[in-house]
């Protein structure tokens, strides 16, 4: 059986840290722009993700029922679109999967109980068929491989 475990972030990095050397992005449509993240306020829609399973030291482990996968650092919202946190790690099987919330300062572990609905905003979740063996990204250079350190002079 396939297992499916997904922890920290996207990988990638795109020369952050670095003085900017080194190329690539963080994997989502080239590098990121300056500046750092800016809440952009509560999403027009939530959709129900899954629900309140128990806690992990102060964070929320949420059973997934949604066949999607969502976003690292995805906000995880109230049925009322009341941001509590973001998706952290991402672990189980393919169909069978759970995710781990980082909650806020303002929000505490202990005021859920089981069972409880939690929201995520849609347009944080990618097709799970992405993740699926035989998927081939579209427009790929064909079998380029990475390429060599490069010499320092002869």
């Amino acid at each position: 059986m396939a297992r499916f475990v997904m922890v920290g972030g996207r990988g990638g990095g795109g020369g952050r840290g670095f003085g900017g050397r080194g190329g690539g992005g963080g994997g989502f449509r080239g590098g990121r722009g300056g500046g750092g993240w800016q809440d952009q306020g509560p999403p027009e829609q939530v959709i129900k993700m899954g629900y309140f399973a128990h806690t992990s030291q102060d964070d929320l482990v949420l059973k997934v029922t949604l066949e999607d996968v969502p976003f690292f650092n995805a906000p995880i919202y109230l049925q009322n679109k009341q941001q509590i946190g973001k998706i952290d790690e991402i672990f189980g099987s393919l169909k069978d999967y759970y995710v781990s919330v980082k909650l806020g300062d303002e929000v505490k572990a202990k005021s859920f109980k089981p069972n409880d609905e939690l929201f995520i905003d849609p347009a944080k979740l990618l097709p799970l068929k992405r993740f699926l063996p035989g998927n081939e990204q579209r427009g790929g250079g064909g079998g380029r491989g990475r390429g060599g350190r490069g010499g320092r002079g002869g």
